[in-house]
């Protein structure tokens, strides 16, 4: 399971009416290498769902991604913030860190 909290959601839904198809825009979690706590996840737009795709919804957001990192993406929470030291939507959660 995938959450994503209002303030993540709100920022998103701004971002998505920008793109050039907002109806079909969703948000992507995907591997963005690999850290001192193991894998990273990054957050993407895209518009197109592959095979291996798994898609959950969480406030009427589309979340992709593909199903071999799904026991990664399991338990986490993806959130915005607007602060100096974090801006932007990121992902939170045992599977991130």
């Amino acid at each position: 399971m995938v959450i994503i909290t209002d303030n993540a959601a709100n920022k998103f839904n701004e971002i998505r009416q920008k793109s050039n198809n907002p109806e079909k825009t969703m948000l992507r979690i995907s591997f963005g290498g690999f850290g001192w706590g193991g894998p990273k996840l990054q957050l993407t737009l895209d518009e197109l769902k592959k095979d291996n795709d798994k898609i959950v919804e969480s406030r009427n957001i589309k979340i992709i991604y593909d199903a071999e990192i799904e026991e990664y993406v399991n338990g986490t929470v993806i959130d915005y913030s607007n602060n100096w030291f974090n801006r932007g939507l990121f992902i939170s959660g045992a599977s991130s860190c």
